[in-house]
């Protein structure tokens, strides 16, 4: 929020990643969602058990930051060429999965409160009235419970970044050389398209 309350995002390179329209759209469905960073949704509360992510007993009340839990390179998706952020759907925080349903826009989650590689996930426990978080960034590694505290000055999108943002680019799921030719090769169809239909009504 600006001094004068009103929301702004940012979006920042990531180093070793060429696709910034990744985070540009993972931060327009943020602001589109919840502008003010502090929308919570209650829903089954998760843990890890031998290094998996599980549901576990009680209710949690999670942040809703719809691109977070699918945020990694390899779950985008193109429109006009350009790779854009999965997100999730409402369905994400049912709390049993349901035939049919879609829990994110582009299927590579498979049911509620499942957070894919070199993804994350926020909540308050009601118990403690603390934000913790599963971070899940290095999908080599294990997906690790965080302990953040008690939310201090701003909004709870604001505390999160403020514990999270480094460490959600160590070791950042990239995408699959494979997957990048694919899209530079539809990429470069595309201006060819689109020189087509310049000369044609040129």
């Amino acid at each position: 929020m600006t001094r004068h309350n009103q929301p702004y995002a940012k979006v920042i390179v990531t180093p070793g990643s060429d696709e910034w329209a990744v985070d540009a759209s993972h931060e327009t469905i943020g602001m589109l969602i919840d502008p003010n960073g502090n929308r919570l949704q209650t829903s089954n509360a998760i843990e890890i058990v031998d290094g998996k992510i599980q549901d576990g007993t009680g209710r949690f009340e999670y942040l809703v930051e719809a691109c977070d839990p699918c945020e990694a390179d390899p779950y985008t998706y193109l429109i006009d060429g350009i790779a854009v952020s999965d997100f999730i759907t409402p369905h994400f925080y049912d709390p049993d999965v349901a035939p049919d349903a879609r829990y994110s826009f582009t299927g590579a989650v498979k049911k509620p409160r499942q957070i894919l590689p070199g993804g994350y996930i926020s909540w308050v426990d009601p118990t403690t009235n603390e934000m913790q978080q599963i971070l899940w960034v290095d999908p080599d590694q294990l997906p690790v419970l965080r302990n953040l505290g008690s939310v201090t000055g701003g909004s709870l999108r604001l505390f999160i970044e403020s514990k999270t943002f480094h460490k959600s680019r160590e070791n950042r799921e990239q995408m699959k050389p494979e997957a990048r030719a694919k899209r530079a090769a539809y990429q470069e169809a595309l201006a060819a398209a689109a020189k087509v239909r310049a000369r044609h009504y040129g």
